[in-house]
Protein backbone atom coordinates (compact mmCIF):
# COMPACT_ATOMS: atom_id res chain seq x y z
CA UNK A 1 0.00 0.00 0.00
CA UNK A 2 3.05 2.52 0.44
CA UNK A 3 3.94 2.00 -2.92
CA UNK A 4 0.51 3.36 -4.13
CA UNK A 5 0.72 6.19 -1.81
CA UNK A 6 4.11 7.13 -3.53
CA UNK A 7 2.95 6.26 -7.14
CA UNK A 8 -0.44 8.51 -6.92
CA UNK A 9 2.24 11.68 -5.19
CA UNK A 10 5.02 11.19 -7.67
CA UNK A 11 2.03 11.12 -10.66
CA UNK A 12 1.16 14.23 -9.12
CA UNK A 13 4.03 16.16 -8.90
CA UNK A 14 4.78 14.76 -12.63
CA UNK A 15 1.60 15.79 -13.84
CA UNK A 16 1.65 19.55 -11.79
CA UNK A 17 5.15 19.71 -13.63
CA UNK A 18 4.46 18.51 -17.11
CA UNK A 19 0.97 21.32 -17.32
CA UNK A 20 3.17 24.26 -16.13
CA UNK A 21 6.00 23.43 -18.82
CA UNK A 22 3.13 22.85 -21.11
CA UNK A 23 1.45 26.10 -20.29
CA UNK A 24 5.24 27.93 -20.41
CA UNK A 25 4.75 26.44 -24.61
CA UNK A 26 1.17 27.33 -25.12
CA UNK A 27 0.49 30.44 -23.58
CA UNK A 28 1.02 33.90 -24.44
CA UNK A 29 3.86 35.92 -22.39
CA UNK A 30 1.17 37.79 -20.63
CA UNK A 31 -1.95 35.89 -19.41
CA UNK A 32 -5.32 36.38 -16.88
CA UNK A 33 -4.75 34.83 -13.58
CA UNK A 34 -7.07 36.23 -11.63
CA UNK A 35 -10.36 37.17 -12.19
CA UNK A 36 -13.45 39.12 -10.12
CA UNK A 37 -16.80 38.11 -9.33
CA UNK A 38 -18.21 38.71 -12.99
CA UNK A 39 -15.19 36.66 -14.22
CA UNK A 40 -13.34 39.64 -15.51
CA UNK A 41 -9.84 39.28 -15.70
CA UNK A 42 -8.28 41.55 -13.03
CA UNK A 43 -4.83 40.03 -12.28
CA UNK A 44 -1.99 39.16 -14.73
CA UNK A 45 1.21 37.24 -14.82
CA UNK A 46 4.12 36.31 -16.86
CA UNK A 47 4.90 32.63 -17.98
CA UNK A 48 7.19 32.15 -15.25
CA UNK A 49 4.38 32.58 -12.56
CA UNK A 50 3.34 29.01 -13.63
CA UNK A 51 6.50 27.38 -11.56
CA UNK A 52 5.10 29.22 -8.53
CA UNK A 53 2.29 26.35 -7.70
CA UNK A 54 4.93 23.56 -8.71
CA UNK A 55 7.98 24.88 -6.66
CA UNK A 56 5.43 24.88 -3.76
CA UNK A 57 4.22 21.27 -5.08
CA UNK A 58 7.83 20.13 -4.80
CA UNK A 59 8.90 21.43 -1.81
CA UNK A 60 5.65 20.07 0.03
CA UNK A 61 6.22 16.49 -1.74
CA UNK A 62 10.10 16.25 -0.51
CA UNK A 63 9.42 18.16 3.40
CA UNK A 64 6.81 14.98 3.45
CA UNK A 65 8.74 12.61 2.08
CA UNK A 66 11.72 13.67 4.69
CA UNK A 67 9.62 13.16 7.45
CA UNK A 68 10.12 9.35 7.62
CA UNK A 69 13.36 9.72 8.66
CA UNK A 70 12.97 11.92 11.62
CA UNK A 71 14.47 11.08 15.02
CA UNK A 72 10.90 9.62 16.61
CA UNK A 73 11.87 11.97 19.84
CA UNK A 74 11.42 14.96 17.00
CA UNK A 75 7.44 14.00 16.74
CA UNK A 76 5.09 16.08 18.81
CA UNK A 77 4.07 13.47 22.08
CA UNK A 78 6.84 11.07 20.95
CA UNK A 79 9.52 12.13 23.73
CA UNK A 80 7.26 11.05 26.51
CA UNK A 81 6.30 8.31 24.98
CA UNK A 82 6.94 4.00 25.69
CA UNK A 83 8.96 2.29 22.75
CA UNK A 84 6.10 0.32 22.60
CA UNK A 85 3.88 3.08 22.14
CA UNK A 86 5.84 5.18 19.66
CA UNK A 87 5.98 1.66 17.66
CA UNK A 88 2.42 1.32 17.52
CA UNK A 89 1.89 5.21 16.29
CA UNK A 90 4.56 5.39 14.21
CA UNK A 91 3.11 3.38 11.47
CA UNK A 92 -0.20 5.73 11.46
CA UNK A 93 2.19 8.63 10.90
CA UNK A 94 3.77 7.71 8.06
CA UNK A 95 0.67 6.67 6.61
CA UNK A 96 -0.88 10.08 7.30
CA UNK A 97 1.97 11.80 6.14
CA UNK A 98 2.23 9.76 3.05
CA UNK A 99 -1.75 10.28 2.00
CA UNK A 100 -1.32 14.19 2.69
CA UNK A 101 1.67 14.58 0.27
CA UNK A 102 -0.36 12.33 -2.44
CA UNK A 103 -3.29 14.70 -1.94
CA UNK A 104 -1.95 18.01 -2.03
CA UNK A 105 0.24 17.18 -4.97
CA UNK A 106 -3.17 16.69 -7.28
CA UNK A 107 -4.14 19.22 -5.35
CA UNK A 108 -1.60 21.57 -6.93
CA UNK A 109 -1.97 19.82 -10.15
CA UNK A 110 -5.38 20.62 -10.47
CA UNK A 111 -5.14 24.36 -9.46
CA UNK A 112 -1.84 24.38 -12.12
CA UNK A 113 -4.56 22.94 -14.76
CA UNK A 114 -7.03 25.36 -13.97
CA UNK A 115 -4.52 28.59 -14.08
CA UNK A 116 -3.34 26.79 -18.01
CA UNK A 117 -6.83 26.47 -19.17
CA UNK A 118 -8.53 29.56 -17.61
CA UNK A 119 -5.40 31.52 -19.83
CA UNK A 120 -6.45 29.76 -22.78
CA UNK A 121 -9.60 31.07 -22.19
CA UNK A 122 -11.36 27.67 -21.48
CA UNK A 123 -13.65 28.96 -18.56
CA UNK A 124 -13.73 26.15 -16.13
CA UNK A 125 -13.58 27.83 -12.66
CA UNK A 126 -11.85 24.45 -11.46
CA UNK A 127 -9.80 26.35 -8.95
CA UNK A 128 -13.04 27.25 -7.06
CA UNK A 129 -14.41 23.46 -7.45
CA UNK A 130 -11.04 21.76 -6.16
CA UNK A 131 -9.64 23.24 -3.42
CA UNK A 132 -12.30 23.00 -0.80
CA UNK A 133 -12.74 19.48 -1.29
CA UNK A 134 -8.87 19.14 -1.64
CA UNK A 135 -8.87 20.86 1.77
CA UNK A 136 -11.34 18.64 3.53
CA UNK A 137 -9.68 15.59 1.94
CA UNK A 138 -6.49 17.13 3.34
CA UNK A 139 -7.45 17.42 7.19
CA UNK A 140 -10.10 14.39 7.10
CA UNK A 141 -7.23 12.47 6.49
CA UNK A 142 -5.49 14.19 9.16
CA UNK A 143 -7.97 13.83 11.71
CA UNK A 144 -8.75 10.24 11.05
CA UNK A 145 -5.34 9.11 11.26
CA UNK A 146 -4.85 11.30 14.67
CA UNK A 147 -8.22 9.40 16.02
CA UNK A 148 -7.03 6.07 14.61
CA UNK A 149 -4.11 6.35 16.82
CA UNK A 150 -3.32 4.73 20.51
CA UNK A 151 -3.16 7.92 22.63
CA UNK A 152 0.59 8.45 23.55
CA UNK A 153 0.66 9.20 27.09
CA UNK A 154 3.80 9.82 29.19
CA UNK A 155 5.26 6.56 30.75
CA UNK A 156 4.87 6.43 34.26
CA UNK A 157 7.93 6.63 36.34
CA UNK A 158 8.76 4.38 39.32
CA UNK A 159 8.40 6.87 41.43
CA UNK A 160 4.67 7.49 41.53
Amino acid sequence: MKALREILAAAGLLFVILIAAYGCFTLPQQFPTHFDANNIADGWSGKSSLWFVPAIAAFDYILLSLIRFLPQSSIAGFSEASPEQRAAALPFVHTMFDWVKAEMTWMFAAITWSTVAEAQGHSIELTMWIIPPSLIAIFGTIIYYIARMNPVKPAKSAAQ
